[in-house]
């Protein structure tokens, strides 16, 4: 990954070729970690699937879970599990967790992939009892091929959890077992090592079990009636044939939220230029994306938030020139139908491993002394997003903006790849 500014430890690595004293009992013992539980769960596959991997079978089950920006950056490796099985009867085994939260339900019916959607949700699954009454009635489907994408965050004890749940479904084989967080180290970990983004990390678990993948998916083709009812609603806000740009001021999580009075600031200052300002969002998050609305001042903001389906938010960002957001699902719809975004992150997780797949894409990111502190709620009021400027997003905006109308451009920032990354404050 290219890095603009980088973190001094990565930089100190990259001259020296060791890792700074203070990283290496660390960062051993998560890589010893790491490799010792993979190994394990490897074995125990074996155990109790010795045999290859079938290159034929009648019903194949993918196991996914997760809310809006974990399905999407799945659909890469699940396309390719469906070209590796095209006559399959595929099932889709998913959760968006506990009931009430958001997930990509339409949108995953519109791609046309799956034969059959199972949903439960954690609580249908909360203890062993639970558990094995949703085996047994798996069991009845009688799946050859049962494959995995797991969650960046699983541990060792949910992946161990659903690896013996597959095999009590009776399954002729599985696989897709790999731990991807380590929590020892994690700070040694973030300055010192490059992580994938989830849908690479995810084409590669798919890649080891001979299942060779791209993102060739992504632009998502959607039903013309998403793009139909996207135009309908741009036009009703008189934004029809109007250059555009999305802003997505929410999240899941309250440690990766900036300040909304921020991106006021940034949608008043491209709404000034003549933008149109299209306000993504959730219907719990209306009120939050309203005051967008009013604060970006003038008639050229829309809050479209509970207005729009899954399908049709990804219609209306596929018709903007770029999304500003939090480290949220809304990036990785956005970069699934091709927009580029300005992605502002908290220094919470391990590196950028969220950034929005693909080429052009700005995200920020600061350090703070707690970063990757994997916390859903911050104690310190969000200080490490709250160093990140308007004039930081608004500049990485423009960027991009200016890249794509550059005459024979293909819309790349120039100056990077993939991401920009700001470790460390001056």
């Amino acid at each position: 990954m290219s890095a603009i500014a980088q973190d001094r430890a990565a930089a100190a690595r990259s001259e020296s070729g060791r890792l700074p004293a203070n990283y290496r009992i660390p960062m051993a013992a998560a890589l010893a970690i790491e490799r010792i539980a993979n190994a394990l769960l490897r074995d125990l596959a074996f155990l109790l699937w010795p045999r290859k991997r079938p290159r034929s079978a009648a019903r194949v089950c993918v196991y996914r879970i997760g809310n809006i920006g974990d399905m999407v950056c799945a659909l890469p490796a699940i396309h390719a599990i469906r070209r590796a099985y095209p006559e399959a009867h595929l099932t889709l085994l998913t959760s968006p967790g506990l009931r009430g939260a958001a997930w990509t339900g339409e949108l995953l019916e519109d791609l046309g992939w799956f034969d059959a959607i199972d949903v439960y949700h954690a609580e249908d699954i909360a203890g062993w009892r639970k558990l094995f009454a949703m085996a047994r009635r798996l069991r009845a489907r009688r799946f050859d091929v049962w494959i995995e994408l797991p969650p960046a965050l699983a541990p060792f004890r949910v992946m161990l959890r659903n690896l013996l749940l597959a095999g009590g479904t009776g399954v002729r084989w599985a696989g897709g077992w790999e731990l991807a967080t380590v929590r020892t180290g994690r700070q040694a970990q973030s300055e010192s090592r490059e992580f994938d983004d989830e849908v690479v990390r995810l084409l590669k678990i798919t890649a080891a079990l001979g299942i060779d993948g791209d993102d060739a998916a992504f632009p998502l083709a959607l039903p013309a009636r998403h793009h139909r009812r996207a135009e309908e609603i741009l036009s009703t806000a008189n934004l029809a044939g109007r250059r555009l740009i999305a802003i997505a001021p929410g999240a899941k999580r309250p440690t990766n939220r900036w300040p909304t009075e921020r991106f006021i600031e940034v949608a008043r200052r491209f709404a000034a230029r003549g933008f149109g300002i299209a306000i993504i969002g959730g219907a719990s998050e209306r009120e939050l994306c309203a005051r967008v609305e009013t604060g970006a001042g003038g008639d050229l903001a829309v809050n479209l938030a509970g207005r729009c389906s899954v399908p049709e938010s990804c219609a209306v960002l596929a018709r903007c020139d770029l999304l500003i957001c939090n480290d949220s699902g809304v990036q990785h719809l956005a970069a699934a139908m091709g927009t580029r975004c300005v992605s502002i992150f908290a220094a919470r997780d391990l590196g950028l491993r969220w950034r929005p797949h693909g080429s052009g894409h700005v995200a920020i990111r600061k350090w703070v002394p707690c970063h990757t502190c994997l916390l859903e709620v911050c104690p310190y009021d969000n200080r490490c997003v709250g160093l990140i400027t308007v004039d930081e997003v608004a500049a990485a905006a423009e960027r991009i903006l200016r890249s794509a109308s550059e005459p024979g451009s293909d819309g790349a920032c120039a100056s990077h790849t993939e991401s920009e990354i700001r470790l460390r404050s001056a």
